[in-house]
């Protein structure tokens, strides 16, 4: 499995932060265009426990969709989100928020697994996927952070 980590100091409330990051509406407007397309709440709640979450991204010109839960949430301090269906053999996402009065560091660590066969096995390496998915969180971050300081995305 593999991990890949970012971390970021939002000079804004760990309340504004901690809502922006992990709207699931922000996930299609923060992430590359060419990774996430739509995102979208399924279940008819945001970000409780047992949440249901659908992510459909491009991947080397092919289109792919994963389903996420949240298992994990502590109000303004951490999100736990897992994949529950393809495109990898495992994804979990940890988001972890630490205010510090107008200022807020945020990690964001992802731990995957490429499956073995299908589409994404096909047209991913693993060298692919983690530039992707570093760009990513890279761009996700900067994104939140470009909002809240400066109110533009």
């Amino acid at each position: 499995m593999t991990e890949i980590k970012y971390e970021i100091e939002i000079d804004a409330p760990v309340r504004s932060v901690y809502e922006s990051y992990t709207d699931p509406e922000n996930i299609k407007k923060a992430w590359p265009s060419d990774i996430v397309k739509e995102s979208e709440d399924i279940s008819g709640t945001k970000n409780e426990e047992g949440t249901e979450m659908k992510v459909k991204g491009e991947y080397m010109g092919q289109e792919e969709q994963m389903k996420l839960e949240v298992i994990r949430k502590e109000e303004n301090k951490k999100l736990v989100t897992k994949q529950t269906e393809w495109p990898f053999k495992r994804w979990e996402s940890v988001q972890e928020f630490q205010g510090n009065g107008n200022s807020t560091h945020v990690k964001h660590a992802i731990n995957y697994e490429l499956p073995t066969t299908g589409k994404i096995a096909n047209l991913l390496s693993g060298s692919q996927a983690d530039n992707k998915i570093r760009e990513g969180l890279k761009q996700a971050a900067n994104t939140v952070k470009q909002e809240l300081e400066y109110g533009q995305s």
